[in-house]
């Protein structure tokens, strides 16, 4: 019986690695096990490298590595190792080890544990498709491990084209993994994989095996799709008189409906969470808390907070359901904990810049940080994420919208006698003190009131006028604080407008 030894204890220091293929974008998924990996590396002082998984090329993406690297630099991940950082055990992209591959695959065909097979494609469907006649799993028939090694070699000389599988052998394999326990396989359910392929090039099961025990990885934490290959992987481990790492298969995710999450899907590229103004903090506190629950009650969470928290016994086994309303959720509680700080205020000004210039224009060169910042209190409690600002309130940046149906239709309700009649005196409440003195929520707010004794109209009747002459809309934040907000030039301007 095969059984793979743990490589080190979940206390010691974890030398872990994220190896995605460069294959399109990250996804949630791809974040997450980065993140996973990054954490219980910060967590025990060890390292987590990044590894590029370049060997199928016939689903390579050019400028995919790049566009990962730009997606991690955006979710606060930074890797010990890698591509662009270098280390003591570079390359770090598989299509440049093709060398120590060839050598590692000599090694398994001397000792045995690995047979040339040189059955055509056409033979291999014809394969398939008679065990799925007879009701067997689809596998190899190994008539090529029958031939001698002299006929492999002497057939390979020839220059007939194959490819390397492993030699499974008899009995049972058993993964020990931190998420499912002891997980136990019969071999025979085992297929004999191809670990190189016709073109020189490795399969997965290869060269994940040979690149992490040379890179001294001794933790593996990877999706729950590779489960049922991680018995061949500590099979290759053990042909290799290898130590196995441990192992760490963490759930899937899935949608709503409970179908796997996947590119096709939707909202799953880490790049579109990024375009639509949510948090990298954010958006690293809500895929950290898919399949992972921190033991306490607590939610919110930065990338520290999440280290001092992270442990692998507390990742579920079942799969972890993917709820927008739940980062929209996790975004407001980040920006709500950002907003406490005239720091933290600030920085989402800057954060929130390059929407509001997409959205006014020029015109978002004549506001300052400071006066963003200010937009963003004003609506904190109103919003679940920055972008929100200039998409829905752009009355803060530029002149109202009037001729908008809401605007028109708002106007209706209000009515243009109601206009006239109590805009006058709010002006003139307004026009009484110095335009340099800045207009407080308070002094707008008795404004209001004053206007409403002086008409004997309720104050609703006032505010909604006031709020259609500087917004043009009938939902923000509120009339006096809005008022405040824009200052008392815009306020003054926008209902004298509104008069002519």
């Amino acid at each position: 019986m095969a059984g793979s030894e743990t490589g080190t204890s979940p206390e010691s220091a974890a030398r872990v690695r994220f190896a995605p293929s460069p294959t399109g974008y990250l996804h949630l998924g791809g974040l997450r096990t980065a993140l996973y990996n990054y954490l219980l590396a910060k967590k025990t002082g060890g390292q987590c490298l990044l590894r590029i998984e370049d060997t199928d090329q016939t689903r390579y993406v050019p400028g995919a590595t790049e566009s990962l690297l730009r997606a991690f630099d955006w979710a606060g991940i930074r890797f010990d190792e890698g591509p662009t950082i270098g280390g003591p055990h570079e390359p770090y992209e598989q299509s440049k080890r093709l060398d120590i591959y060839h050598k590692h695959v000599g090694q398994l065909l001397h000792d045995g544990h690995a047979y040339r097979c040189f059955c055509s494609s056409d033979r291999l469907s014809v394969v398939r498709l008679e065990a799925q006649k007879a009701g067997r799993t689809a596998s190899y028939d190994r008539k090529c491990m029958l031939l001698s090694a002299e006929e492999s070699q002497e057939k390979a000389q020839k220059g007939e084209p194959f490819v390397v599988r492993m030699k499974v052998p008899e009995g049972t394999t058993i993964v020990h993994d931190d998420v499912h326990g002891n997980v136990t396989f019969s071999n025979k359910e085992l297929d004999d994989s191809v670990l190189l392929k016709s073109d020189g090039f490795p399969t997965y099961h290869l060269a994940n095996v040979v690149d992490d025990h040379l890179m001294d990885i001794n933790q593996v934490v990877r999706g729950q799709e590779w489960l049922p290959s991680a018995p061949k992987h500590v099979l290759l481990y053990e042909m290799f008189g290898w130590k196995v790492p441990r192992f760490a298969h963490v759930p899937l995710l899935l949608n709503p409906d409970k179908s796997k999450l996947s590119k096709r899907s939707g909202d799953v590229n880490v790049e579109d969470y990024k375009d639509k103004g949510y948090f990298p903090e954010a958006v690293v506190n809500f895929v950290a808390l898919l399949g992972w629950h921190p033991g306490s009650t607590q939610e919110i969470f930065n990338m520290d907070e999440l280290a001092d928290a992270f442990s692998l016994d507390h990742i579920q086994q079942s799969n972890a359901v993917v709820l927008r309303e739940k980062l929209d959720w996790i975004n407001k509680m980040h920006l709500l904990r950002k907003a406490e700080t005239s720091e933290g205020l600030l920085e989402m000004a800057v954060f929130m810049r390059p929407k509001l210039e997409q959205v006014v224009g020029p015109l978002a060169n004549q506001v300052t940080d400071e006066y963003i910042a200010k937009v963003i209190d004003t609506l904190k409690e109103r919003i679940k994420n920055v972008y929100d600002v200039p998409l829905l309130c752009s009355y803060y940046f530029r002149s109202p919208d009037y001729s908008s149906e809401d605007s028109k239709s708002y106007r209706s309700k209000v009515g243009d006698e109601t206009l006239h009649k109590v805009l006058p005196t709010i002006l003139k409440q307004l026009s009484s003190v110095s335009e340099s003195t800045p207009l407080s929520s308070q002094e707008a707010k008795e404004a209001l009131k004053k206007t409403a004794d002086q008409h004997s109209v309720k104050l609703p009747v006032v505010m909604n006028a006031v709020r259609y002459a500087v917004t043009g809309v009938k939902v923000g934040a509120g009339v006096p604080e809005t008022m405040a907000t824009l200052g008392r030039e815009p306020v003054v301007e926008r209902i004298q407008n509104i008069l002519k």
